[in-house]
């Protein structure tokens, strides 16, 4: 009882900082004034029989440029951080970005509480420019 006391109080601990850092993140606009959007897709690789679904996420100009998912395990602590990745993205001009990403974190329902997850996901980040910079180029 004690040690999911712990878990649930270090999950909304977890839950928390996110919601800090989207909050202190600037706004798409500011990051990158030319993106008209930021499409993020996230499919994650069969984990032991158990797969789950895509997500797909769309970030705006008004929208804070915050690149952090939560491990689709509901009794996992991990996360993962495409902040890094999608900012150098949009800082470089690329329009499109893959790569592969594996969790980090703990799940509580493993037999050993120090086993990583491991779950992998394949990124795809894909920017959009707005409708003026794509005249100036085309």
């Amino acid at each position: 009882m004690r040690i999911a006391a712990l878990r649930k109080t270090a999950a909304s601990s977890r839950r928390d900082e996110l919601r800090q850092a989207r909050a202190a993140a600037q706004a798409l606009r500011i990051a990158c004034p030319h993106a008209a959007s930021v499409n993020v897709e996230l499919a994650f690789q069969e984990f032991s029989g158990l797969s789950h679904a895509p997500q797909a996420f769309s970030v705006y100009p008004p929208a804070k440029a915050h690149f952090v998912y939560a491990c689709p395990f509901g009794d996992c602590d991990g996360v993962y951080d495409l902040n890094e990745v999608a900012h150098a993205t949009l800082k470089s001009g690329q329009r499109k970005v893959r790569g592969t990403l594996t969790c980090t974190g703990h799940r509580s329902g493993r037999a050993s509480s120090n086993e990583l997850c491991e779950l992998a996901v394949n990124y795809s980040i894909v920017v959009r420019r707005d409708a003026h910079e794509s005249r100036e180029q085309g």
